[in-house]
């Protein structure tokens, strides 16, 4: 009998060529040269073999054998997560490892430019530094942040200057439609008046005339205008009695007297009460 496996096929066990797959990776190439010498050594430039390595050359460079980049391998697992800030020695090595400033004087945050002295605190910025180098923030990371405190503090201010010139906007309108003609008047008057307060009380008041709060506020000029006319009525008295004649020489030559203005101009709405007071002043009228 023919034996019939002589006459049917038999099917071919030679293994077959890899097939690329759609989305999947190549294997990685097969290193050329050898990586280790006899002596358990890395050859010279062994990394140059795979081309993914090429980016850490100069890291992978510093390990002449396989268990120092174990060791580093190790090490560098053991520092993953954020280190505990009072563990000094594992931040120290957090900060070398992401290249952080060694220490807290080479921490610093610069001022933006265009930063309104409003917005920017020479004190706050140093004490910020030394938190992000205690916590291994990284320089960047905190220059941004302080680049977006400052534009929001900058917007703040604008809209609060912007907000108080409304205000006072609004003020003066509303006074100028109450006082008509006697506004400018009326708001020298004022003016003279807490200048005068200041010279009897000792108090620098141009802080107070400044004072955006104060400007704004109709109800504080109808108040000062009110007190005004008031010491005009009945003048402050200082602790030693006024010369008569020298009062009047004052109100007739010095600027500062709060009945000058009104006393040289005729249209003043006190100009008869000023020429009342001088008159009685220097000649007992």
């Amino acid at each position: 009998m023919n034996n019939e496996n002589e006459h049917t096929p038999q099917p071919d066990t030679a293994p077959l060529p890899p097939v690329a797959m759609p989305g999947m990776p190549n294997a990685p190439a097969e290193p050329t040269a050898a990586i280790m010498d006899a002596a358990g050594a890395f050859t010279p430039n062994w990394y140059e073999q795979f081309a993914d390595l090429q980016p850490y050359a100069a890291t992978l460079a510093k390990f002449k054998r396989p268990e120092a980049l174990a060791k580093s391998y190790a090490n560098l697992e053991r520092m993953k997560g954020y280190p505990d800030v009072a563990d000094a020695r594992r931040m120290a090595t957090f900060r070398a490892m992401v290249g952080l400033p060694a220490t807290a004087e080479e921490y610093s945050l610069p001022r933006p430019e265009d930063t309104p002295d409003e917005a920017w605190d020479d004190q706050l910025a140093a004490a910020l530094a030394q938190v992000a180098y205690e916590y291994g923030i990284p320089s960047r990371a905190m220059e941004a942040l302080t680049q977006r405190y400052a534009g929001e503090s900058r917007h703040m201010l604008e809209a609060c200057h912007a907000a108080e010139q409304q205000a006072l906007q609004q003020a003066d309108a509303e006074l100028q439609a109450e006082w008509g003609r006697s506004y400018e008047d009326n708001m020298r008057t004022i003016g003279d008046f807490m200048m005068h307060l200041g010279r009897e009380s000792g108090v620098d008041v141009q802080g107070l005339v400044e004072n955006p709060a104060l400007r704004a506020n109709a109800d504080f000029a109808r108040l000062m205008l009110a007190a005004a006319s008031m010491l005009q009525e009945a003048p402050l008295r200082s602790g030693s009695p006024t010369n008569g004649k020298d009062e009047a020489r004052r109100i007739a030559h010095d600027p500062t007297h709060p009945l000058h203005e009104a006393y040289m101009r005729t249209n003043h709405p006190q100009h008869r009460y000023a020429n009342e007071q001088y008159d009685r002043l220097a000649f007992g009228k």
